[in-house]
Formats: structure tokens, C-alpha cells, sequence
């Protein structure tokens, strides 16, 4: 931490203590969780940590922008589930995921931050736009304008640690991957979505979604490191040799 330039620093303690104010906000409805509740924080905090262990790095000198599927783990909770679940499930797979990978904590501390901060300004969308009924079109708009508000902040966010921990301009980080990353969460929000529409046809389907999972982790890593190759082939054969 004390290595990263003082307004790196500065935004690590901001977004982790948005985080600490994210998850603070849920606290007091745990107290209203049935059984049901503490199955669905359980599992799909499990999922996430499991989720957390792969990644896809692309690296930008000593910083790194992971892709993963996490996200689609928890797009369909954020119908099906009450908030502070998702919420409380997010911040718990996050953090031990990212600890079982030994996350420097200052990155643990912004990864998790980000996460839940991003994470409640979908929930806000949601739940000022969603229909009452689970599979109304309206609802699946304002999940999807939900998610298009958690990758705004997301992208954002991770862009403008990197910039500020290596002295870069937050164009030149944030717009490379740029449409990389828009299909990522594309992916994840259309996967969460075949989850909830999956759950309420029939719900015994859905050990299918592994095949699925699986291919888009696949695609993400060769979408990357062909950005990556292409990046790499683009610099000045001296800069490459440095």
C-alpha cells in the first residue's frame, strides 16, 4: 500500500469505505432472514468464492484487471433474493475468494469495495424499475440497466485505480478493453438472467448452466489474451525488449 502514488492510496480508502457503508446499510435486515435466506447467502457465497478462483488477468504493468464470471452468479439473486443476502454473499465470496488467492490486502480491501459499491447501485436500479411480477419484461430491463450502472462503476473504477497507481491516463486504460469488458458483462447478465428464467420453468435444469459457465470462461480468457497479443504486437520492438 505504502508503495502506490498518495491518490492511489486515496481512492482505496474511499472505495473501501463506500464498501463498509454498502454492506453496513444490509446489516439490520439479517436480523429478518428466515431459512430460506441463510441457504441462499450460503450457496451463493460458495459460488462465488469458487468463482473467484478462476480468473482471467490481463495485466497492466505491476496492476492486473481480472475477468471472471462472478457476476453471473449473482445477476438472477438480484430478482430472486432479498438484497441484503446478495449483498452480504457478495461481500463474503469476495473476500475469502480473493484471500484463498493470497490478494495483497490493500487490493482485497479496493476489489471488495468496488464490488459492493458497484453491486448497490444496481440494486437502487432494480428496485426502483423492476415489475411485480419475477419474469415481466420490465423486470429483466431493469436488471439489465442495473447491471449497465454496476459496469459503469466497475470498469470506472478498476480503470482508475490502475491509472492512478502507474501514472497513466485514465482513457488509455479504461477504453482498450473497453468492448472486451462490455461483453463480459453482457455474458454474465444474460447468464444470470437463463438462471432466473430457468429457476421459475424448472428449477432441476439448472446443473445445465455448468456447460455454458464453462464455454464463457473459455471465451473470456482467448478474448483477452488475443487483446493482449495484439497489444504486445502493437509496441515498438525496443520497448518490448526493455
Amino acid at each position: 500500500m505504502r508503495r502506490l502514488p498518495v491518490r492511489a492510496q486515496g481512492l482505496v480508502a474511499l472505495v473501501a469505505a463506500g464498501g463498509v457503508a454498502s454492506l453496513l446499510a444490509r446489516v439490520p435486515d439479517v436480523g429478518r432472514w428466515r431459512g430460506i435466506d441463510l441457504v441462499g447467502f450460503l450457496v451463493l457465497a460458495a459460488g462465488i468464492v469458487l468463482a473467484e478462483q478462476f480468473q482471467v488477468p490481463l495485466r497492466f504493468g505491476s496492476e492486473t484487471l481480472n475477468v471472471s464470471l462472478t457476476e453471473a452468479l449473482w445477476v438472477g439473486a438480484l430478482i430472486l433474493a432479498r438484497p441484503s443476502v446478495v449483498t452480504m454473499a457478495v461481500a463474503a465470496g469476495v473476500l475469502i475468494g480473493q484471500a484463498m488467492r493470497r490478494v495483497a490486502l490493500h487490493k482485497l480491501a479496493f476489489n471488495t469495495g468496488q464490488f459492493l459499491v458497484a453491486l448497490t447501485a444496481a440494486q437502487v436500479v432494480v428496485a426502483g424499475l423492476r415489475g411485480p411480477e419475477v419474469l415481466q419484461p420490465m423486470t429483466f430491463v431493469a436488471v439489465g440497466l442495473g447491471m449497465a450502472a454496476y459496469a459503469a462503476l466497475n470498469a470506472g473504477l478498476v480503470a482508475l485505480a490502475i491509472s492512478l497507481a502507474q501514472g497513466k491516463a485514465f482513457q488509455s486504460v479504461l477504453l482498450p478493453p473497453l468492448p472486451k469488458n462490455l461483453l463480459h458483462f453482457a455474458a454474465n447478465t444474460a447468464l444470470g438472467l437463463a438462471t432466473v428464467v430457468m429457476w421459475k420453468a424448472a428449477p432441476g435444469t439448472l446443473p445445465m448452466l455448468v456447460l455454458p459457465l464453462g464455454m464463457c470462461f473459455i471465451a473470456y480468457r482467448a478474448l483477452l489474451q488475443g487483446f493482449a497479443q495484439s497489444e504486445l504486437a502493437e509496441q515498438p520492438v525496443l520497448q518490448r525488449a526493455g
